[in-house]
């Protein structure tokens, strides 16, 4: 399976599970190709989450024509909602119909969470330049590290003390911790699985116009808050020397092509997150970025795990061998280099499934 596949010329379906698989040896002289691929059962997502899973013995909803929505909402959403609409029966298509549960998956996460407590309060730094994925062992775990990365496991309080200032990167991902009142209860509740949030005037101090050339593509991941929304566009880009030239939308479904949740009013929760996309004026990339793309992938379980956008970005936007720079990582990728105070974490062997390559 392809990392993605193009619905149209503005709509995107994204293998999340693909775009992390990674290959490796036990051993320098083992001939045998292994690949590791996140586990499927964390993409068994089969129902809305809004679909009360306490009720197995309920069939399953009547297949409806059109996306259902909640009251009121604004022309975003509404775009969004149309736009799944208009893709939706290329979606069903690679559907598989056969749980009417998320149980499997919610388990799975529940369960990793529980056995595994990630220190985000140690700093330290590597790297693997080889061609191979290697293991790496930590505090009695062990993490796949992929061939050509760069980490540190820091606060972003700390980053320029470990990046030089005159290095400079082709793509820029960030996905902050935005201040979120929810997940705030949630740290409360299970610290385990929460993360430390960052205000707007914490992540505008970032000086990440040290490390912009003038065809950087910068990318920033953004919750549907107006506050958030208005910082990128008011605060973070002028700062860092950006203009807006695109918002893209990244749509979670189901297994069967439906939104994770219904599409409702302005203040509730949606099945969508944004992307805002910012060049440098004058950037020769600025007439190849689309000013819209919808994004669509079944999400991973685990929390607010995002798809890698490298791959697409090497393809469909001819960036050959960029190098890229992720802040407020939770993974590694091939020809990154990742920060964060989690930077390790989803790379844990307990997430992966591993297979001999025929």
């Amino acid at each position: 399976m392809p990392a993605f596949r193009e619905l149209n010329e503005f709509s995107i379906l994204l293998n999340h599970r693909e775009s992390v698989s990674l290959l490796y040896k036990d051993n320098f002289y083992d001939k045998r190709i292994q690949r590791a691929s996140l586990n499927g059962v964390l993409f068994d997502i089969n129902t809305p989450y809004d679909y009360r899973e306490d009720l197995p013995e309920m069939p399953p909803p009547r297949k409806r024509k059109r996306v259902k929505t909640e009251g009121r909402f604004d022309e975003i959403t509404a775009k969004v909602s149309d736009n799944l609409n208009s893709i939706k029966s290329k979606l069903e298509d690679e559907t598989e119909k056969l749980e009417q549960s998320n149980k499997l998956a919610l388990e799975f996460v529940d369960n990793f969470n529980l056995a595994f407590t990630y220190n985000a309060d140690s700093c330290f730094n590597g790297q693997n330049t080889s061609e191979q994925t290697v293991f790496t062992e930590l505090d009695g775990e062990s993490f796949l590290v992929p061939p050509k990365v760069t980490f540190f496991n820091a606060p972003i309080s700390r980053f320029i003390e470990y990046l030089p200032e005159n290095e400079k990167f082709d793509l820029i991902v960030l996905d902050p911790p935005w201040w979120n009142k929810y997940i705030r209860r949630v740290k409360g509740a299970n610290a385990r699985a929460s993360y430390r949030m960052l205000s707007n005037e914490d992540i505008a101090q970032i000086p990440l116009e040290r490390h912009l050339h003038g065809n950087t593509i910068v990318i920033v991941w953004c919750t549907n808050a107006p506050s958030h929304i208005d910082a990128i566009a008011s605060v973070f880009f002028p700062k860092w020397g950006l203009e807006s030239v695109g918002a893209w939308y990244w749509t979670k479904i189901t297994k069967k092509g439906e939104p994770v949740c219904r599409f409702k009013e302005p203040t509730g929760k949606q099945p969508y997150e944004r992307l805002f996309i910012g060049l440098p004026p004058g950037s020769s990339l600025a007439k190849s970025i689309p000013k819209e793309l919808y994004l669509y992938s079944i999400p991973s379980a685990l929390h607010s795990h995002k798809p890698p956008l490298y791959e697409l970005m090497r393809t469909k936007f001819a960036l050959e061998a960029p190098n890229c720079l992720e802040l407020f990582a939770r993974s590694l990728h091939s020809g990154c280099t990742s920060f964060g105070m989690e930077v390790l974490k989803l790379q844990n062997k307990r997430l992966y499934e591993l297979a001999e390559v025929e």
